[in-house]
């Protein structure tokens, strides 16, 4: 009986020890655990240096505030960190250092090579540049003493070789620079023509260079009185045909198409002329041509004996010389809409033609000279024609 007792309290006071023990170990941060009792858990601070060792394998850029708190240990809450924790925050610590090494060496690696690349690539240019600039003058002037870079230059014409010829940027881009300086035209030089209007500026002995302005209409004469008409356009990339207003079926003057143009023939005149100003028979028109409204005081004098010869001539001038003219509103059925064709202008010469016009007319009719379309075709040339795009206009005969 006895010996039961001594060992209960022999049983007793070990586990009081024990418990002790336990106590004075945790006390102690040690963190001391005998039979799984009272164990520490140590989840958070341990957990709490994942988020820097994640990064390092590219955890996302929020976990980074977490990382940098952990690294600097708990905060007064927290409790306290175990050897675990340091131990992780030191090799996190290390993965990170060597990952920035590793980097750094790729990028010194990096830079070494194109620095290297460089050097071997100027080095032809740089040892010419040196060589020229060192060179006595006795070697070039037959002088004594140096002589300056540019007086070397000037007598030296020692190739380069041809894979250090763009030694700067400077040097690669002065060829283009000069170009452009040289041939402020070039793009000009380089306008597209297609092929139909080299044809019509070939039938016509003109030069493609010599088109004027940005507008264009070719009147191709054929079987006398009838012709074709075509309208060009200038554009940022070169001319171009105006399909819609282009093929246009016309007449002209009923004896055809001549140089010279009297007035006891019915010519319409060869040659290339300017466009403008247009007329009609309304107030306004929707048109970006100069534009006059026909009145009852308006005659075009035809007569090559008066001083208003080809030209306008209203009749409170009260000095009338001529013998005849067109009263331009008794002939508003043609020239509802029409526009000057600048012919026999700057000098005026007499009996070498006069009031030609592209007006409104019959095609199965004749002209004393003009240029006639039908009425839409007048309409869409108003809407088309700009006074800032100086419009001509080239009459030649196609037979």
């Amino acid at each position: 009986m006895r010996g039961k007792r001594l060992a209960v309290w022999i049983a007793g006071g070990l586990v009081l020890v024990l418990l002790l023990f336990s106590a004075a170990s945790a006390m102690a941060g040690r963190g001391f655990r005998p039979l799984g009792l009272f164990a520490v858990d140590n989840h958070a601070e341990t957990a709490g240096t994942l988020p820097v060792i994640e990064a390092s394998r590219g955890t996302k850029a929020e976990s980074a505030p977490e990382s940098s708190a952990a690294a600097e240990g708990p905060g007064p809450t927290e409790g306290y960190a175990s050897e675990e924790a340091s131990a992780a925050t030191e090799t996190s610590a290390t993965i990170e250092t060597s990952a920035a090494t590793e980097a750094s060496t790729a990028i010194e690696t990096s830079a070494a090579t194109e620095m290297s690349a460089a050097t071997e690539e100027s080095a032809g240019a740089d040892t010419a540049v040196m060589t020229e600039e060192s060179v006595p003058a006795e070697s070039s002037a037959g002088t004594e003493g140096p002589v300056s870079r540019e007086e070397t230059e000037a007598v030296t014409e020692t190739p380069a070789p041809a894979e250090t010829a763009p030694a700067t940027e400077a040097a690669a881009e002065t060829p283009a620079a000069a170009t452009a300086e040289t041939s402020p035209a070039s793009s000009e030089a380089r306008a597209f023509y297609p092929a139909d209007l080299l044809a019509h500026l070939a039938a016509a002995g003109r030069n493609p260079e010599s088109l004027q302005g940005s507008q264009l209409l070719v009147v191709k004469g054929l079987e006398k009185p009838k012709c074709i008409v075509y309208a060009y356009e200038k554009t940022a990339e070169g001319w171009r045909a105006l399909d819609w207003l282009s093929g246009i079926p016309g007449i002209m003057g009923r004896d055809g198409m001549n140089d010279h143009t009297p007035e006891d023939h019915k010519y319409t005149p060869i040659g290339y002329f300017g466009l403008g100003p247009a007329y009609g028979e309304a107030a306004w028109e929707d048109t970006g041509l100069e534009y006059y409204q026909i009145q009852s005081e308006d005659y075009y004098v035809v007569d090559p004996n008066s001083k208003y010869y080809n030209q306008l001539y209203k009749s409170h001038y009260d000095d009338k010389d001529w013998e005849y003219a067109e009263e331009m509103i008794s002939l508003l059925e043609f020239y509802e809409y029409c526009i000057y064709v600048q012919h026999n202008v700057n000098p005026i010469i007499p009996n070498e033609g006069s009031a030609i016009f592209v007006h409104i007319d019959r095609l199965d009719n004749s002209t004393s000279g003009c240029i006639g379309v039908e009425k839409w075709v007048m309409q869409a040339l108003f809407k088309w024609m700009r006074a800032e795009a100086d419009p001509h206009i080239l009459l030649y005969p196609g037979n």
